[in-house]
C-alpha cells in the first residue's frame, strides 16, 4: 500500500507536522544498516549503559515470573515498589514522599514525560526547556498542545542552567519549567548555589518544576547531584522523575517513577488508566531488588564511567580546533566543531561514511546545538579507545570537514 491508497483523512493528525523523527535514532539506525552490511563502525551514539543487568535484579524478575506475578498490577505500581522508592528517596534525597498517594510507577521516564505534560499543561501554556536538550520535552510539550520555549544555555558558564538564563523567556503564560541534572546531551551538573537560586525564582514566578533525576548517580570529580525539590517552598512545586535505566543498567525493563504531591499525582494516573494501565508486573519487582539489594555494581559502573570519561577528556585534548564540555554527569562530551563546520549533521554522515564512527549532531538536541556533537562514553574502553581515535582522526581529514 502506498500513501496514494490511504484516505486523506486519516494520513496524520495537524500536531504531527511540527513532530520531526528522533535525530539521534536517525544516526544509530543508519551505522546499523552499515553494521548490518559487514562495516565496522564505532557507535557513539545511544545513551544505553553497555553493561548487563546485575545478576540479583535478573534472578528476581525471574521469580515474579515463576510465582505468578504476570497480571496487571495497581495503576499506581506495585506497593512494594513504592515503598522501596519512597525509602530510596528519603535515604538518598533527603526527601519525603507517601508511598500511598505522591508516587507513581511509569514505563520508563519518558512515559513518564508524556503524561506529565498531557496531565498538566495545554493551549496557552508555555513549557520552559533549557537547550540544547533531550528532544522528548520539547515534542510532547508540542503534542500537549502547550507551547516549548527554548531556553539556551551558555557554553561559557559550562552549560549550567542559571536564573539570568530564564528571566528573558519568564512570562505570565510560563507553567513548568524543566530541569535535567545531570544533563543530556552536555554532562553539566548544576551546582547547589545556583539550584537554590532557580528554586526561589520557581518560588517567585509560581512554575512548577520538572526535575528530571534519571542520570543522578552518575556525578563524578567535585559535581554533586542535588534536587531542586529539597529547597523550601520546592516539595510542593516539583515532579520528581527518575528511573532505573541509568544506574542499574535496565533501559530495556522501561521501569521509571514520578514522585510530587497528591493533586499532581491524581491527575498523572488519570492519563495512565486510559493509555499504558500499567508498568511491567515481574518488571517492577526487578526494580525493587535493584533498590533493596546490594549497590556495588551502581558503583562499579559509576568508577567504570569515570575512567572512560578521563579517557574522553584526555583524547579530545589532542584536538586542536575544538573543545568539549566539562563532563561533570551522565556520560556525554559534547564537543564544539563549530569552527570546522556550520553543519553539524553533514559532518556525523561524513564520520560516519569516511570515518566509520557514529556520533549525534548537536542540532538533534535543538538550534542551540548545531555546531556541536554528543560523545556517548557508554562504551567499553577499548572500543571506545579505538572510536576516539577514528573521531579525531576523521576531525582531521578533508573529506569529512570538507577542506
Amino acid at each position: 500500500m502506498t500513501a496514494t491508497d490511504v484516505p486523506q483523512t486519516v494520513l496524520h493528525a495537524q500536531r504531527m507536522d511540527s513532530i520531526p523523527y528522533s535525530g539521534i535514532r536517525k544516526l544509530f539506525q543508519a551505522a546499523t544498516a552499515m553494521q548490518a552490511e559487514g562495516r565496522d563502525i564505532v557507535q557513539l551514539t545511544i545513551g544505553r549503559p553497555d553493561f548487563d543487568t546485575p545478576s540479583h535484579i535478573k534472578e528476581a524478575a525471574k521469580a515474579a515470573l515463576d510465582t505468578g506475578q504476570v497480571h496487571y498490577t495497581s495503576n499506581f505500581g506495585t506497593p512494594e515498589l513504592r515503598s522501596a522508592i519512597a525509602a530510596k528517596l528519603r535515604n538518598d534525597n533527603g526527601l519525603r514522599f507517601d508511598p500511598e498517594g505522591e508516587l507513581l510507577v511509569v514505563n520508563g521516564v519518558s512515559e513518564a514525560i508524556a503524561t506529565i505534560f498531557l496531565a498538566l499543561v495545554g493551549p496557552g501554556d508555555d513549557v520552559l526547556i533549557p537547550v540544547p536538550a533531550y528532544l522528548n520535552y520539547m515534542h510532547c510539550a508540542t503534542l500537549a498542545g502547550a507551547r516549548a520555549i527554548p531556553v539556551p544555555l551558555q557554553q561559557g558558564d559550562g552549560y549550567h542552567l542559571t536564573v539570568a538564563d530564564l528571566e528573558p523567556y519568564v512570562t505570565p503564560q510560563s507553567r513548568l519549567l524543566v530541569l535535567v541534572s545531570p544533563h543530556n546531551p552536555t554532562g553539566s551538573v548544576i551546582p547547589e548555589h545556583d539550584m537554590a537560586e532557580l528554586a526561589a525564582f520557581a518560588v517567585r514566578h509560581d512554575l512548577l518544576v520538572v526535575s528530571d533525576e534519571i542520570y543522578e548517580k552518575l556525578v563524578y570529580g567535585g559535581a554533586r547531584h542535588v534536587s531542586i525539590a529539597t529547597f523550601p517552598g520546592m516539595r510542593e512545586r516539583t515532579i520528581v522523575v527518575n528511573g532505573f535505566s541509568k544506574a542499574y543498567s535496565m533501559t530495556g525493563w522501561r521501569v521509571g517513577y514520578v514522585a510530587a504531591i497528591k493533586p499532581i499525582i491524581d491527575l498523572l494516573v488519570r492519563v495512565i488508566q486510559y493509555t499504558t494501565i500499567c508498568p511491567n508486573s515481574f518488571a517492577q519487582a526487578g526494580a525493587v531488588a535493584a533498590l533493596l539489594g546490594p549497590q556495588e555494581p551502581v558503583a562499579m559502573m559509576r568508577d567504570e564511567f569515570d575512567r572512560r570519561r578521563q579517557l574522553v577528556a584526555a583524547r579530545l585534548a589532542e584536538l586542536t580546533t575544538c573543545s568539549a564540555s566539562p563532563m561533570e554527569g551522565a556520560f556525554y562530551a559534547f564537543i564544539d566543531v563549530s569552527s570546522i563546520t556550520s553543519d553539524d549533521s553533514d559532518l556525523a554522515l561524513r564520520l560516519l561514511e569516511h570515518a566509520s564512527v557514529a556520533v549525534v549532531p548537536g542540532s538533534a538536541f535543538g538550534e542551540v546545538g548545531n555546531g556541536h556533537i554528543r560523545v556517548s562514553y557508554a562504551l567499553g574502553y577499548d572500543r571506545l579507545n579505538e572510536g576516539l581515535s577514528r573521531l579525531i582522526e576523521g576531525l582531521g581529514d578533508a573529506r569529512v570537514i570538507g577542506r
